[in-house]
């Protein structure tokens, strides 16, 4: 399949130009198109995303974002996002239902609620 593009003329204030710039710098980034186009991508994604997902997006200090780099890199997740919705996930568990950690296992289908809770069948 061929990759079609179309070109889009857009003006943008010099100050913004110079902030994009400094970001194709830092990232590496080939072009400033390149940039553009990835923070075009980035911008829908987060603003269209798939209907049975909702985008958060979140600002971390560089210390937070440091560590979370730092989690990823020792092989404790397979990304930052991966970490933050792991996090979150285990937050709202343990806000939910304080006692989550200590509450009994779930239930297997068929399984008594004695069996489950560990106590030996009567």
């Amino acid at each position: 399949m061929a990759d079609t593009s179309e070109r889009v003329t857009v003006r943008i204030p010099q100050e913004l130009l110079e902030r994009l710039k400094s970001i194709q710098q830092s990232k590496g980034v080939a072009t400033i198109s390149d940039t553009i186009r990835e923070g075009l991508e980035r911008y829908v994604e987060v603003n269209l995303p798939p209907p049975n997902i909702r985008k958060v997006v979140v600002d971390l200090s560089r210390q937070d974002n440091r560590q979370l780099e730092e989690f990823v890199r020792e092989g404790n997740s397979v990304s930052v996002d991966d970490a933050v919705r792991s996090a979150v996930r285990e937050f709202i568990r343990n806000r939910v239902d304080p006692a989550g950690a200590t509450a009994p296992r779930a239930r297997r289908e068929g399984e008594s609620v004695a069996a489950a809770e560990g106590s030996p069948p009567s």
